[in-house]
């Protein structure tokens, strides 16, 4: 096959010429919000990209073209609209609060979730977390979350803190190292239910779950036991 009939035609810059050399073409990499062309340079045959321009004529062959990808349009726009999010992507939590306050107050005002990691803090610590991200962002401010590890040597702790949480209006919660439904999970992801005129479900705390294993993820996404609904 020839080298023109492996090429699509080709490409004609406008005001700014085409990028060849390897400082010029890393910064290209940046500029995921523009359309791209893929172009070889006759003389050398060096391949480099061009932004703009026009394709057809006589030009630098033109080896492919990339869209614009904008970082908001990756994955579902239902999750960014269920959230009120501007990029669907998440920070999830770590423990002893690595993924701290002001970490989930940067994610929240550019438009993004973060999870504030309580695992292995005290009440009171976590408490003062959930009192400075609220007060950064308001009551009803962007979305932001706060981790619910599980304690199966302290039941309490658990409930405890789920307790804190919904008394605190936290209505984003992250489960990690759970292997199946506690109460505690349950109780999260069951207050403030309600059903819509319409027969929409509506849910005033989203529970989100880190699961490792197969089974444990069927019973995050199965009903709750009767059990643990009961009052």
């Amino acid at each position: 096959m020839s080298s023109e009939s492996s090429t699509l035609g080709a490409w004609n810059p406008a005001r700014e010429p085409a990028i060849f050399d390897g400082a010029g073409l890393l910064s290209a990499v940046a500029r995921v919000r523009e359309p791209l062309h893929i172009v070889r340079e006759s003389a050398t045959g060096r391949l480099g990209v061009g932004f703009g321009g026009q394709i057809g004529g006589t030009g630098l062959p033109l080896l492919g073209a990339l869209p614009a990808l904008y970082p908001e349009w990756l994955g579902d726009r239902a999750f960014c609209e269920t959230h009120g999010l501007r990029f669907p992507y998440v920070a999830g939590e770590m423990a002893r609060g690595i993924s701290t306050s002001r970490m989930v107050i940067a994610m929240a005002r550019s438009g993004m979730l973060g999870f504030f990691g309580a695992g292995g803090l005290t009440l009171e610590r976590v408490e003062r977390a959930i009192e400075e991200i609220q007060t950064a962002l308001g009551k009803d401010g962007p979305a932001w979350g706060i981790n619910l590890i599980h304690s199966p040597q302290d039941p309490k702790l658990e409930e405890t803190l789920a307790d804190l949480y919904l008394a605190r209006g936290v209505r984003r919660i992250c489960a990690s190292a759970f292997m199946g439904l506690t109460p505690a999970v349950v109780h999260c992801a069951a207050k403030g239910l309600r059903r819509e005129p319409s027969g929409q479900i509506q849910r005033h705390v989203h529970l989100f779950a880190k699961l490792s294993r197969p089974e444990v993820a069927e019973a995050f996404m199965s009903p709750a036991p009767a059990a643990l609904l009961e009052p």
